[in-house]
């Protein structure tokens, strides 16, 4: 059957639907893919068999044509909070709401209505996902009863980002506290690097305020090794459930193999304040259940003198933040008598407890105002571990500024030689105990780079103009030698002194473009006709982790080949195959 549209019969068939009630929800699992566990529900809306609609999405089209949306999404609405009531209360309903309904005026007053009507449910374990039906002319209404919600407790996402109707524009102006990648953008992404580098960017921004990814669609292992890589902790589509009944479970073997891609991460353990992780500095925090009375909670609060508020938990979930004052305001007034949960601010950022210092500094100043001072609540393989007030990081920050001052060359702001020496200690203990686990030993490649005849460079042209020529040279480093890549480690020694580490095979090349590029560099500077014989000069030792037992070695090493290469400061300077 293919009615016309907003036609009578098709009216009265829609009328019937309703009425009848013939459509029924089915829930479509989303994963922690850390945890390798089900976090939340999609509530999707099907048909029931005796309908004369094919399909769901033909419903949708008859009702907005017919002017009854509204209608159609009360139902729909209703189904879905009133089988997810009895879920576990750590478990999220993602309900779906067509930008002319959520633009409603009467929309947030109606959907607080149907939540407190429904026994053992609250405002925090719900998510009001936008759809893409999205028309500007909703914008402005749906900027307020976005508002209204947020205070409320709900959370919101943005669907489909990324397919191209899902503007930053509209990111910006509802700050929403997740994001649905589009399945267009995550379909086939292990074969497209431009997919890959448009999830990071939004990786980034997620990291930088506070919100949480979600990719759609996920149907091959293949995808969902990429997307876990980039960062992407949550994830829905075929690979990890279809649409069906809440009693799902995951693929066993799958979660297993998700677990142990997040634990084969690597981790950084340099302490710098864009290395060092928050969670070093997290307090605990005073949690309560959110179907404690506030009264209840003002009471504990009274006890608790140091404690700037209360974290509100639905089961193991961290459900969102009150404050103190606006705990016990609110005991003075109506709402003395009805669950913490039902006055919780849900829009409270939060961030991983491997979160380094920096980010998590970007993450709280991004902020609003009237959010600027609420803590920074921590949490570990999704669970909530500890927060941060704004004293705290302020605290984390100054001490890392100290370390850094102890552990960097001031004049470059490289990692000094204490930091190169921490650096090659940890690899030959991870050298060392990979050995003892007869483990294979991945080949690393070591570089001293110094400056030939600079001492005479400082006779002549002094010494400011000497260590402006240093600073090029790290900076020749950083952009020739390091490039960005991870796993590329440099350090100022001392004086003219660098050292670098990489993977085997990473160095030859690079360090030997370096060095055309630095003699030509300081050559063109000559222009007095003055060859002072200055030359970078670079000792390659390949596979140095397999020569070494001490950080010591290597220099003395370096300083063995170094006196055994020509005079002659035209000639190569780079060591194949040092000491081989």
């Amino acid at each position: 059957m293919n009615p016309s549209r907003g036609s009578l019969a098709v009216q009265r068939m829609l009328d019937s639907t309703i009425s009848a009630g013939d459509i029924h929800a089915i829930f479509q699992p989303i994963v922690d893919l850390r945890a390798g566990q089900i976090c939340g529900y999609e509530a999707l809306s099907r048909p029931a068999e005796r309908s004369p609609f094919k399909n769901i999405g033909e419903i949708f089209d008859a009702a907005e044509q017919a002017g009854m949306l509204w209608n159609l999404e009360s139902l729909t609405r209703h189904q879905s909070l009133a089988a997810s009531a009895d879920w576990p209360r750590d478990v999220q309903l993602f309900l779906n709401t067509t930008p002319q309904v959520f633009s409603d005026p009467r929309f947030a007053q109606a959907l607080i209505q149907n939540v407190r009507n429904t026994p053992g449910l609250t405002a925090s374990r719900i998510v009001l996902e936008i759809t893409e039906r999205a028309e500007h002319q909703y914008m402005h209404g749906l900027e307020e009863q976005v508002r209204l919600v947020k205070s409320a407790g709900f959370q919101v996402a943005i669907d489909d980002v990324g397919a191209g109707t899902s503007g930053l524009q509209r990111i910006v102006a509802l700050r929403p506290h997740w994001l649905k990648l589009d399945r267009d953008l995550i379909c086939d992404i292990h074969n497209d690097r431009v997919k890959q580098h448009l999830i990071r960017f939004f990786m980034h921004f997620a990291r930088m305020s506070g919100v949480r990814m979600i990719a759609e669609g996920i149907e091959q292992r293949e995808e969902l090794e990429v997307l876990m890589n980039l960062g992407v902790m949550y994830g829905q589509g075929y690979l990890l459930g279809r649409p069906g009944q809440r009693d799902q479970r995951l693929d066993p073997e799958l979660v297993e193999w998700m677990r142990q891609c997040w634990g084969g991460s690597d981790r950084d353990h340099i302490e710098t304040p864009r290395h060092a992780r928050v969670g070093r500095f997290a307090r605990p925090t005073f949690s309560v259940d959110s179907r404690e009375l506030v009264r209840d909670v003002a009471a504990s609060l009274l006890r608790q003198l140091s404690a700037p508020g209360v974290a509100v938990m639905e089961g193991r979930r961290f459900a969102g933040w009150c404050d103190r004052e606006q705990v016990l305001r609110a005991a003075g007034d109506s709402r003395s008598s009805q669950p913490i949960g039902h006055i919780v601010n849900s829009d409270v950022t939060s961030a991983g407890i491997d979160t380094n210092i920096v980010d998590a500094l970007q993450l709280a100043a991004s902020r609003d105002e009237r959010s600027l001072t609420a803590p920074l609540m921590l949490t570990d393989q999704g669970q909530l571990c500890g927060m941060l007030t704004i004293r705290d990081l302020l605290n984390a920050a100054a001490d890392m500024a100290t370390l850094v001052n102890a552990r960097t060359s001031p004049l470059t702001g490289l990692p000094n030689l204490v930091r190169a020496d921490k650096h090659l200690t940890e690899i030959i203990r991870q050298r060392d105990e990979a050995v003892r686990h007869q483990a294979a030993v991945a080949p690393m490649d070591a570089a001293i780079i110094d400056i030939n005849s600079f001492a005479r460079y400082n006779e002549v042209y002094g010494y400011e103009l000497g260590d402006e020529l240093i600073k090029r040279l790290a900076m020749m480093i950083h952009m020739l030698v390091s490039r960005g890549d991870a796993g590329v480690f440099t350090a100022h020694l001392h004086n003219d002194h660098f050292l670098v580490t990489a993977r085997a095979g990473i160095l030859a090349k690079r360090t030997s473009h370096l060095r055309k590029q630095f003699d030509r560099m300081v050559l063109g500077d000559c222009g007095d006709g003055h060859d002072l014989g200055v030359r970078l000069r670079v000792v390659l030792i390949e596979d140095a982790l397999t020569r070494i037992g001490s950080a010591r070695e290597l220099y003395e090493l370096a300083r063995e080949l170094r006196s055994a290469e020509p005079a002659d400061p035209a000639a190569s300077s780079v060591s194949p195959r040092a000491a081989a």
